[in-house]
């Protein structure tokens, strides 16, 4: 069985874990964040309070213990004992943040962690880790001893109960901390330096997640609010992380060669959409044309029977609906196939198809772009997506192909450097709704996307 497979590549992860260790007392210390994000932690904290003092009796129904402490630490400072065993920066915080059970109180990095953090994805990120420690904090609360469940299934509840307190934050309806755009999108990026290491086991003591697992959970709880965590432990989501199938695997990648990359995708689409929609016919690979749009004006393609000018073609994946072919720009598909992998190029073809297929279909929006219709598309890529992860026939390779390790966090980080490159504004979160609609397409089927986006929409995207 042939998988997709993309290039493994080293990853630091950085770990939220829960110490679970024999209840003790510590002293109140006061919190103190240096780095410009200190008020925005305060905040946070002060809401997080707040707002598990009010959902946690109505989920567990007990009253809420306050978290005693939130420790900003870095060289020298002095971090009261977990459960009587001594925490020292180096050995314990260093890259790190955790909840101590039974200790009651959050430690993070304050010296490279939360820096970075805020450096790279801005400074609502390490408010997400301290929500993800509280979910852990909630766990305590309700009785969650450490073993009783798989390592994942605590830290994807953690990270769902994360999700709520996002939804909270951007519905507006904290009085300390303001939502900004961006955060949302951010937050993605975020969780791909905080996954597992592309590979790793699902079943390891100190597994949190594949990147896609882990906003899976997020979303879930964004969109179903505590009620939707609460049951996860014993009903847990579908977990998408997986090894590699072999230790060749795992050293070369397995990525297909660039110039199968996307006959095989092609094959892929038309062996999938045969399936759910038997009305639509297959598009052949003459109807697929990389152009350069760094090169010629004379090898841009036309539409219509004009050719379309570079603004229009840099950085982009399209369909032609007068012409009804698919064309991509070669530089951005090549960058992306050789820093994201091969399921990265496929998922926007993918994407495209889909357009092609909704076009057919008579689908609302698509002749005017409108977000229902971008977020159809990408629903329509999850199914398929979902298809390939329980295996399609590929006469090319002359085997069936699977979902490989990764995969689905490549499809994340596609959408991510997508948008980037094509300049979409980076504070309408519009790829958290990609990645949503993604989702709700893999988790469910082609009439859930149907009926999901295809109603009328009058907002044209961006």
């Amino acid at each position: 069985m042939r998988k997709w497979l993309t290039a493994s590549v080293a990853v630091t992860a950085i770990v939220a874990a829960t110490l679970v260790v024999p209840t003790g007392t510590a002293g109140a210390v006061r919190h103190r964040a240096s780095g410009g994000y200190g008020s925005l932690l305060n905040s946070a904290i002060a809401d997080l309070q707040a707002y598990w003092a009010k959902e946690f009796p109505q989920a567990y129904g007990a009253s809420y213990e306050p978290v005693a402490q939130i420790l900003a630490a870095g060289p020298g400072t002095k971090i009261p004992d977990c459960g009587g065993h001594a925490t020292q920066y180096k050995k314990d915080v260093q890259g790190n943040a955790f909840y101590c059970s039974g200790s009651n109180f959050i430690v993070y990095d304050n010296q490279s962690l939360f820096p970075s953090l805020v450096k790279n994805f801005g400074k609502f990120a390490p408010a997400l880790v301290l929500a993800h420690e509280w979910g852990h904090a909630i766990q305590d609360r309700a009785g969650v001893s450490g073993g009783k469940y798989p390592t994942i299934l605590t830290e994807l509840q953690a990270d769902c109960f994360a999700g709520t307190w996002m939804r909270r934050i951007s519905d507006g309806a904290s009085k300390s901390v303001r939502y900004s755009g961006g955060q949302l999108d951010n937050a993605l990026a975020a969780y791909l330096t905080l996954r597992d290491s592309v590979g790793d086991s699902p079943t390891d003591d100190q597994a949190h997640g594949d990147a896609f697992d882990r906003v899976n959970a997020v979303q879930a709880g964004y969109d179903g609010g505590v009620t939707a965590c609460t049951p996860l432990l014993d009903s847990p989501p579908p977990i998408t992380e997986q090894q590699f199938a072999s230790a060749q695997d795992a050293a070369t990648g397995g990525n297909l060669p660039a110039e199968q990359v996307i006959p095989v995708t092609m094959e892929l689409l038309n062996e999938h959409y045969a399936q759910v929609a038997p009305d639509v016919a297959p598009l052949g690979l003459d109807h697929v044309r990389g152009y350069n749009s760094g090169g010629p004006k004379s090898q841009y393609p036309k539409c219509g029977g004009s050719r379309l000018a570079k603004k229009e073609l840099q950085n982009r994946v399209l369909y032609c609906l007068d012409d009804g072919y698919i064309a991509f720009d070669e530089p951005l598909m090549n960058g992306i196939y050789n820093k994201i992998g091969d399921f990265g190029v496929a998922s926007l073809i993918a994407d495209t198809y889909a357009t092609y297929v909704q076009e057919k279909q008579n689908f609302p929006g698509v002749s005017d772009n409108t977000v229902d219709a971008v977020l159809g598309a990408d629903c329509y890529t999850g199914v398929w997506s979902q298809a390939i992860a329980q295996g399609l026939p590929s006469t090319t390779l002359n085997t069936t192909v699977t979902l490989a390790p990764g995969d689905l966090d490549k499809v994340i980080q596609a959408f991510i450097t997508y948008d980037t490159a094509r300049g979409v504004s980076a504070k309408n979160d519009f790829v958290f709704q990609r990645v949503e609609a993604f989702r709700q397409g893999f988790f469910g089927d082609f009439a859930t996307c149907q009926s999901t986006f295809g109603q009328a929409s009058t907002t044209p995207s961006s």
